[in-house]
């Protein structure tokens, strides 16, 4: 190697064959920083080593900053225009020539001595200094850079979620000025306001000393009501078996209990034709799929279709998969997953009509009316726990009422011989915390029972008292739901499982 006498600083590297030298990349570094460096070396052969090292890493870094600064868009023309690129070359020129030198000229040390620091012999320029600090601070700056970007991105995302509540709010209110309002229903059908449509109104009142059986055959039971319950399709499922739970506690009773406490009613939501005698062949057919498909699915207890007949589906002692995510209460306790605590009863018929008249026929109500004392008699069941299922059903996912809206009004409670459950305030709203939604109100043609307005009114006066956020509140009731649901779902057999709320006549 050899100083090119044209340059005094550019370095000529002879060819491997000892043809011409070949000069390396051009540098934009003044050569006049690394020559006042390479003077203060006394030995010519250190002062090549110095020269070859120095502008070798000399390119690399022009080479390396060429790089970073065309990543950023325009910073490139930017850099040049102001002129601030130059000045960062030479600061870059001053320091690798420093450390260069210094490497050069640190003393070595006695063994066990420790190494002393060498010291530059030339004072650097301003820009130099500057640039050296900020190059030997860029760890602090680059943790206060994403310190601030994580600053950043919080505050991007409460902004976000602050603005997104907002467009809610005046959405809500928006929408809620423009949206129709609720309409309570009124009273069910036999309390009052329809007695032809019934008849409640001249039929005794529940009397259970006079219902008994009084024939059994291998076919049919009859009792002293006139009830007669058809037997050739009863089958077995699973022995019932659940906890009470104290009415507003978050612990069960631990006691397991196998008594049935209430009645649940239905409709099969299957194919219905009109009830006139030509469509009678038509309705028998429907029926006896109905049938097939309620045993074959163990889907409820009780089946009517719609001449009347009562069909004993799954024998009472065992659960039938009717109810699915429900919950219900009397005054002293609450139910979860009724299918293990209550009958089912279906009536052949569906929700869409929109009245009493078309949903049930007059045989169905005589006859639901009858297998309703049978039951109470025989098992000693309260007024207060026998409901729709229209209004037990609940959706755990998003803690809304009536996922199953069978029976969400029009029900012949005073047929029935019963009070009229759409008054008494839904535990499932009262004591969980489950509410309606636009969705639900769509679906309910925007009519609610009175039970589910007098409910929220009482848990939102009822989470003020208790002076906790009514989301939060509501969000530990559904997981206290939750709980107890598993806790109940403990005591099933093994390899069962919830079963549809809904069937379809094949």
């Amino acid at each position: 190697m050899r100083i090119d006498p044209s340059g005094g600083s550019r370095l000529q590297e002879a060819a491997p064959s000892g043809g011409p030298a070949r000069a390396p990349a051009p540098s934009r570094y003044d050569p006049r920083i690394v020559e006042s460096y390479a003077a203060l070396l006394e030995r010519p052969e250190a002062r090549l080593r110095f020269l070859h090292h120095t502008l070798q890493r000399l390119t690399e870094n022009q080479a390396a900053l060429d790089q970073v600064v065309r990543r950023i868009p325009l910073s490139h023309l930017l850099l040049r225009r102001t002129g601030l690129y130059d000045r960062i070359v030479e600061a870059q020129g001053y320091l690798t020539a420093e450390e260069e030198f210094l490497a050069f000229q640190s003393p070595k040390s006695r063994p066990g001595e420790a190494r002393r620091p060498a010291v530059s012999p030339l004072a650097l320029p301003p820009v130099a200094r500057i640039y050296r600090w900020l190059h030997r601070g860029r760890h602090l700056f680059y943790a206060l850079a994403v310190l601030l970007v994580g600053v950043l991105l919080l505050g991007g995302y409460w902004l976000v979620t602050w603005s997104a509540r907002s467009l809610n709010t005046y959405l809500a209110r928006k929408y809620l000025r423009t949206r129709p309002p609720i309409v309570v229903a009124a009273a069910s059908p036999g309390t009052g306001g329809t007695l032809a449509a019934t008849g409640s109104g001249f039929l005794p009142s529940y009397q259970p000393e006079r219902v008994w059986q009084v024939e059994l055959t291998s076919d049919f039971e009859r009792y002293s009501n006139g009830a007669r319950i058809l037997t050739r399709y009863q089958t077995s499922n699973r022995p019932r078996a659940y906890y009470p739970i104290p009415r507003g506690s978050a612990t069960t009773t631990g006691e397991v209990r196998r008594a049935i406490v209430g009645i649940i009613y239905h409709t099969s939501e299957s194919d219905i034709v009109p009830f006139i005698p030509a469509n009678t062949q038509s309705i028998q057919d429907r029926s006896q799929g109905l049938l097939e498909y309620v045993q074959r699915n163990r889907s409820y207890n009780y089946l009517i279709d719609r001449f009347g007949e009562i069909y004993r589906i799954v024998q009472d002692d065992h659960a039938a998969f009717h109810a699915g995510h429900s919950i219900w209460a009397d005054a002293q306790y609450s139910y979860v997953g009724l299918n293990e605590s209550f009958l089912g009863i279906c009536f052949e018929s569906t929700s869409t009509r929109g009245s009493l008249e078309e949903t049930l026929t007059e045989a169905q109500i005589v006859s639901g009316r009858a297998l309703t004392n049978v039951l109470r008699s025989r098992y000693r069941l309260e007024d207060a726990n026998c409901t729709t299922h229209g209004l037990v059903s609940i959706n755990p996912e998003n803690m809304r009422i009536a996922y199953h809206h069978d029976w969400v009004r029009n029900f012949p409670f005073a047929a029935m011989g019963l009070s009229d459950k759409y008054q008494v305030a839904t535990p499932s709203m009262l004591d969980y915390g489950f509410r309606y939604d636009e969705e639900i109100l769509q679906k309910l043609g925007n009519t609610l029972w009175p039970g589910a307005i007098v409910a929220e009114e009482e848990f939102q006066r009822r989470a003020r008292g208790l002076q906790i956020e009514e989301m939060a509140w509501r969000s530990q009731l559904r997981d206290r739901y939750l709980e107890q649901l598993e806790q109940a779902r403990r005591l099933r057999s093994p390899g069962t499982d919830e079963g549809p709320g809904k069937v379809t006549a094949e």
